[in-house]
């Protein structure tokens, strides 16, 4: 008896596969939410100023980039093992890696650490995300990506929360909650899975079919998540919220909490309005909550854009994953739960860049106006593609 047969023989309350799914997507969001809180404290643990290095924030940041770049390629990796052997050993490495960090002594190693949570953290998010296409069908599949994002959003709030409150203890202690993944490990291993897909490798042509179909959906997961991750790393900075950092967090609760309800609430929308003008309301707001971040002039504008913006992401978000899950099939489930990984973290590390980048440049604001622009410009693209793309064809030619 192997010993994940061993704990599945345990008797325990056994939650619904559905809930474990759910437990170990919201896990995925301590990579960064968990010690966010306190990385002031370890800059100035390991250098000793709290503003003269940013090593902090590098590793704060390196479990995105890592699941940015290795999303796709680790997804095809998943789907070559037993899905259940491999969802229990992500979460574990997940655990191991997050308690880790909070026991070294150096940005050396604790990069290290945050490089084996990334790795782990986008093997778990591909398995959970492939099981959701593997064991949910029909309207269940959209009520359990509905829900996934509504936890995924509310257990950031929670998470930041928990992190803030155990870094009064100390730096180290907001690692402690990585060990959250241990527990979804357990009922992981008492649960069925599919069994692995040995041949992830499509034809060429099936390939490209593949891509076509879910690139622009994947460019929308990506676009609207760093619209909305301008609001936690570009609204603090604002010199109307400068002195005032409650209300900086504020304004972003508002924008987690408004996601999360709507998401929550996305499929009875959209059998009353249907998904196309759903999709093109939710588009408006998130422009329109730019642009007012934009030209804010009090905290009242800040907290409406804000909220702007969270309604945009939690009708966009849904509503796109279950698009793209649906072009999933027992060989490609996996490598696309990468994609989707990627597309998410993609979302977080350009919103660092676009508020480091552009708001450095002289404006507070330049960031929100940049991106509204890119998301009205990148909606007209998609909508006018059938026009476009053979006259971008027509001109190259001539130019050529």
């Amino acid at each position: 008896m192997t010993l994940l047969d061993e704990m599945r023989s345990f008797p325990a309350f056994a939650p619904s596969r559905r809930t474990v799914i759910w437990a170990a997507s919201a896990c995925a969001v301590m990579s960064g939410a968990a010690i966010a809180p306190t990385i002031p404290a370890i800059e100035t643990a390991f250098s000793g100023a709290s503003d003269g290095s940013i090593w902090g924030r590098i590793a704060l940041v390196m479990p995105a980039v890592l699941i940015m770049l290795t999303g796709p390629w680790i997804g095809k990796m998943t789907g070559q093992v037993d899905q259940r052997l491999g969802f229990v050993v992500s979460l574990i490495a997940m655990g191991f890696f997050g308690v880790a960090g909070g026991l070294t002594n150096g940005f050396g190693l604790l990069i290290a650490t945050r490089i084996g949570l990334g790795i782990s953290t986008a093997a778990t998010l591909c398995f959970a995300t492939a099981a959701i296409t593997a064991l949910f069908q029909g309207p269940t599949r959209g009520l359990v990506i509905s829900r996934q994002a509504a936890i995924n959003t509310f257990g950031g709030v929670v998470f930041v929360l928990l992190g803030g409150l155990l870094s009064q203890l100390g730096w180290r202690f907001p690692f402690s909650l990585y060990a959250l993944t241990l527990p979804v490990a357990y009922f992981a291993a008492a649960l069925e899975w599919q069994p692995p897909v040995q041949n992830t490798d499509l034809p060429e042509h099936q390939s490209k079919v593949l891509w076509r179909d879910i690139q622009i959906p994947l460019l929308t997961v990506a676009l609207a998540m760093t619209a909305f991750y301008l609001i936690p790393t570009q609204v603090p900075f604002m010199a109307i919220m400068s002195d005032m950092p409650a209300l900086s967090g504020l304004a972003i609760a508002c924008a987690t909490l408004v996601s999360g309800v709507v998401s929550l609430n996305i499929g009875s929308m959209v059998e009353k309005a249907g998904t196309g003008s759903i999709t093109v309301v939710a588009i408006f707001l998130g422009v329109l909550g730019l642009l007012e971040l934009g030209l804010a002039s009090s905290v009242f504008a800040i907290l409406l854009a804000s909220v702007l913006v969270g309604m945009s992401l939690g009708a966009i978000l849904p509503m796109t994953v279950k698009a793209i899950m649906a072009n999933g099939q027992p060989q490609t489930a996996n490598i696309i739960a990468g994609f989707i990984a990627s597309a998410l973290y993609a979302g977080q590390v350009a919103a660092s860049l676009f508020a480091l980048g552009l708001g450095n440049l002289g404006s507070e604001r330049l960031p929100y106006f940049a991106m509204a622009t890119v998301i009205a410009l990148a909606a007209i693209a998609i909508t006018q593609k059938e026009k476009l793309v053979p006259t971008a064809k027509l001109i190259w030619h001539n130019l050529a």
